[in-house]
């Protein structure tokens, strides 16, 4: 028997989704994982799986007398394990870009990994302009301030994120 999560970050290891059943109306939501964590991250709240279960509460009628479970995805759908590694590679190349973000400022960032994130990114944005901007802000921006790939890299998260792709709430 596979042991409860210990943090909502587990739950991205089974493809997982958060369920508050409310005891006192019936009411049942299914949570966005990804949502969740970013909306915890804002109100300053525990990810501890505990901490999770004993604070939320019912969307309908706003009881704290909820039962909440991790909803693990199954592992024998085609489409949703392909989705899982679409998605996880799009994040990594986002990693990548992130971190070459914040080290333009200071060297030469400009490498075949990133050039390669950018390239990953590509099928996943409707144009290549933000890539392209990425690419330029990261040449031009050695040495100055405010980092200009920096500005680049949230204009491609925000993309991502307005065209319904999951990426992961540490780059929202």
């Amino acid at each position: 028997m596979v042991a409860p999560p210990t943090t909502l970050h587990d739950l991205r290891r089974v493809e997982g989704s958060v369920r508050v059943t409310c005891r006192a109306c019936g009411a049942v939501k299914q949570h966005d994982l990804e949502e969740l964590i970013m909306d915890r991250r804002f109100r300053r709240q525990s990810m501890g799986w505990r901490a999770v279960r004993r604070t939320m509460m019912c969307r309908e009628c706003g009881g704290a007398d909820t039962r909440v479970d991790g909803v693990p995805f199954g592992q024998d759908d085609l489409e949703r394990r392909a989705r899982r590694s679409q998605a996880l590679l799009m994040n990594l190349a986002l990693a990548v870009l992130d971190d070459a973000s914040r080290r333009a400022r200071d060297e030469d960032v400009c490498v075949p990994a990133t050039r390669l994130a950018l390239r990953v990114l590509r099928p996943y944005l409707p144009d290549r302009e933000l890539l392209v901007t990425f690419w330029i802000a990261a040449e031009t921006g050695r040495g100055k301030p405010h980092g200009p790939a920096l500005q680049a890299m949230r204009w491609i998260v925000t993309k991502l994120v307005d065209a319904g792709h999951p990426v992961w709430a540490e780059f929202r």
